[in-house]
């Protein structure tokens, strides 16, 4: 998706960072589609606009798209020193606040005082450029989206925001006026296509590298629907039924399981059926 830095100790190589494939997926690639391009795109807009303070962005569609490994791929290689990533399980303004407190590193624990935490956030964010990625958008309620607002806002801070959500998220920042005013770039995810099937996947991992283009409009037509995530939980399946995870991966306790010696199966029709039956009990296959 995007060129890797060179890594210092083995010159030639390029420098491991973060996996943030669905499952940690060994061997998997990251791969620029038409949808990670546009989103490096308007990123690179998003940081550089009103001479580098930065705008607000929104990056919305349906679960499992690719969305978030875009975004926080792309954000390694633009603006990878400065980047504030908060993925929330709470739609409050409390939870919202005690994250990028604890993200940006002040002492101690968020005060409890709501004026005094937001100064010193206020402070420290005028200190230098951020960029801040809010993972989950659609959870947050109006007072959440408001302080968003309001740090960008702020004359003295230097942010650009990411909000990266569901569907959903569209609808909700258009019901906030204030904010929805202030979205410089939006970008809405969708499935990956027939085609973009056939040209994304096999460069996605080894396992699809060689399977017929049959095979492949088949199996998404059947499971996947262009849907990134349900690729990567199919391929971590077959994988791990082929015996191709590293140790500790999702390998069996020693003493159960199959055998070490037991033939691995190569990939069939029969063997993605099995397969899933695992991701779907209602799925039928042959034994």
């Amino acid at each position: 998706m995007t060129t890797p830095a060179a890594n210092p100790e083995h010159p030639g190589q390029p420098q491991a960072g973060p996996n943030y494939h669905y499952l940690g997926l060994p061997g998997a690639a990251a791969i620029l589609t038409k949808a990670s391009e546009e989103t490096y795109a308007n990123l690179h807009t998003t940081l550089r606009a009103d001479n580098g303070r930065g705008a607000i962005m929104c990056v919305h569609g349906g679960v499992g798209l690719g969305k978030t490994f875009a975004v926080n791929s792309h954000l390694d290689d633009l603006a990878p020193h400065n980047t504030l990533r908060i993925k929330l399980s709470s739609s409050k303004i409390q939870a919202l606040r005690a994250a990028l407190y604890k993200k940006l590193d002040l002492p101690g624990q968020a005060p409890a005082n709501s004026t005094r935490c937001e100064t010193m956030i206020k402070e420290d964010l005028s200190e230098t450029s951020r960029v801040l990625v809010v993972d989950e958008a659609q959870w947050l309620d109006t007072r959440a989206f408001e302080f968003i607002r309001e740090l960008w806002d702020d004359e003295d801070t230097r942010l650009a925001v990411v909000l990266v959500g569901a569907e959903s998220t569209y609808q909700k920042i258009k019901n906030r006026p204030a904010l929805d005013s202030r979205i410089l770039v939006w970008q809405r995810y969708k499935p990956l296509t027939p085609s973009e099937v056939l040209t994304v996947i096999p460069q996605y991992h080894p396992l699809w590298a060689a399977v017929p283009t049959d095979d492949l409009l088949w199996i998404d037509d059947l499971a996947c629907h262009g849907n990134f995530r349900q690729w990567a939980k199919l391929t971590y399946l077959i994988t791990e039924a082929q015996g191709g995870l590293e140790p500790g991966a999702g390998a069996p306790p020693q003493g159960r399981g199959p055998s070490a010696f037991a033939p691995r199966p190569a990939y069939s029709r029969d063997l993605v059926r099995a397969v899933l039956s695992r991701l779907d009990p209602t799925q039928r296959h042959a034994d």
